[in-house]
């Protein structure tokens, strides 16, 4: 059994990774030191974050020359997720120019998207064709595919070093391997049965394996290869879920344990689990941070948190808890530089705007807050466009009034939205049949479209979404 040595250093997403590698029968310790380091046969640097936030906490608390020590020196076998991975460079330029670990010849730049069509941030599930030999992917046919949550990437000045490399706007590097030292810029514990025979490889692997053919030979990718998401929404009440009907009238829909597991193995590309009375309550993210905890043991698949958050400690909890993105919607208006903030401390990729709004009589739309309870005389499309500027990565953008109803997604509201910022957009709000699904990408321009009342009340799961969406031309997993 090896000793795996998770490094803690402030930048999320611990306890996935920690739970993944347990789930393998791993002896697994989260460190803050020199002295856990060097009591651990392998080491994980993990990371949900901005690159120059990374390196300072490293610096902060002396992890820099320890790991060194450990990995460089000792030959530890090393694994750095996303961020993780990032780090090794010579230097990273996202919010400015920072120096990196140095261990990789290499630097971090933003996605070449420009003229592309894609939109800024590259979140979802994509194919990884990874080179002939690679030890990490072992046992993994064909272009297996991953989750990605990241708006930067590694550039690689060695190409030998590159594993495996993927597709959003050109070939980026998906991951690495040199010597002793592993980096995957996909997020393997939340990719499900694939990212967990990763994790086993590394696991596996013993310093003195021979090395990779090292074949210039790649898989084909192609421009889709990035895939529409398909996301269940769970809303939290009490120690239940319910679904609402234009956010009023509840019905209990299920255990919240319970229900995530069987949207993970029904292949749900992501979760949004939304605590929608804390904010109202003024109770905070104690409940949620332990429904996410809970849920993360359980399930190996992407999940955004939200409800009741106030403060750049409430994410670092629910991050640290399990979740990979955040939701924010009142404390959004109430106080925007919190965006600011955390995307600067968290890197925005993982700082959602959740946007709800309703039709006034007049036919113009309106944000709310406060689970749709407060008018705030802010226009989506304005406030969308705002709040992207602010830091927010990704828009949750759900249409009241449709709600439960089955009656469709409100179209020309997403579209708006979706034309007016340069993230991805996920719908929600009405969706009833396949077609609603496929109109809200095709017609609306979504990224990905979430549904609750779809999966709870009619005969569809996430697998016959996929099946529809792909018997009408788009990309799935």
């Amino acid at each position: 059994m090896s000793r795996v040595a998770i490094v803690d250093y402030g930048m999320g997403n611990l306890s996935s990774v920690a739970k993944a590698f347990e789930s393998l029968r791993a002896d697994v310790v989260i460190v803050e030191d020199a002295r856990g380091l060097a009591s651990a046969d392998r080491i994980v640097l993990p990371g949900v974050g901005a690159f120059g936030q990374g390196m300072r906490n490293l610096g902060d608390r002396r992890l820099v020359k320890a790991l060194e020590d450990e990995v460089l020196v000792k030959g530890k076998p090393f694994l750095g997720i996303c961020l993780g991975m990032q780090l090794l460079a010579r230097e990273g330029t996202e919010d400015g120019l920072h120096r990196g670990l140095g261990w990789l010849k290499a630097g971090v730049h933003p996605l070449a998207v420009e003229g592309t069509g894609l939109r800024h941030l590259h979140i979802g599930w994509n194919d990884v064709a990874p080179r002939r030999g690679s030890p990490l992917f072992e046992g993994l046919r064909g272009t297996p595919s991953f989750y990605f949550v990241h708006g930067y990437r590694l550039v690689s000045d060695e190409p030998a070093a590159v594993a495996a490399e993927s597709w959003y706007g050109g070939r980026f590097v998906a991951a690495i391997h040199q010597g002793n030292i592993f980096g995957v810029q996909f997020h393997p514990e939340k990719s499900q049965e694939a990212g967990l025979a990763v994790l086993k490889n590394f696991l596996r692997w013993q310093p003195g394996q021979p090395e990779p053919a090292g074949s210039e030979e790649w898989l084909p990718l192609s421009e889709a290869s990035a895939k529409i998401r398909i996301i269940p929404t769970l809303l939290l009440e009490g120690q239940r879920l319910v679904k609402t009907v234009r956010f009023g009238a509840r019905r209990d829909v299920g255990d919240p344990v319970k229900a995530p597991m069987v949207y993970d193995a029904q292949l749900a590309d992501e979760l949004i689990y939304l605590d929608i009375t804390a904010t109202v309550e003024g109770r905070g993210v104690d409940r949620l941070v332990e429904a996410v905890s809970r849920v993360a043991g359980e399930c190996f698949m992407p999940l955004t948190a939200g409800g009741g958050i106030r403060t750049v400690a409430d994410i670092r909890r629910l991050l640290r808890a399990g979740a990979d993105k955040v939701a924010i919607n009142t404390a959004a208006v109430e106080q925007p530089e919190l965006l600011r903030e955390a995307a600067q401390t968290f890197g925005r990729q993982c700082i959602v705007l959740s946007i709800d709004v309703r039709r006034t009589e007049h036919g113009r739309y309106e944000v709310y807050t406060q689970g749709g309870r407060r008018a705030t005389g802010l226009d989506p499309v304005e406030w969308a466009r705002r709040g992207v500027d602010a830091g927010a990565g990704e828009v949750f953008l759900t249409a009241i009034d449709r709600d439960g109803t089955f009656a469709g997604y409100d179209l020309e509201l997403i579209q708006h939205v979706a034309r007016a910022v340069a993230v991805p957009v996920i719908a929600s709000g009405g969706a009833g049949k396949m077609r609603d699904l496929v109109a809200a990408v095709k017609e609306g321009q979504a990224s990905a479209v979430a549904a609750a009342s779809l999966f709870h009340f009619r005969d569809l799961s996430p697998i016959k979404v996929k099946a529809g969406l792909k018997r009408a031309g788009l990309p799935v997993r």
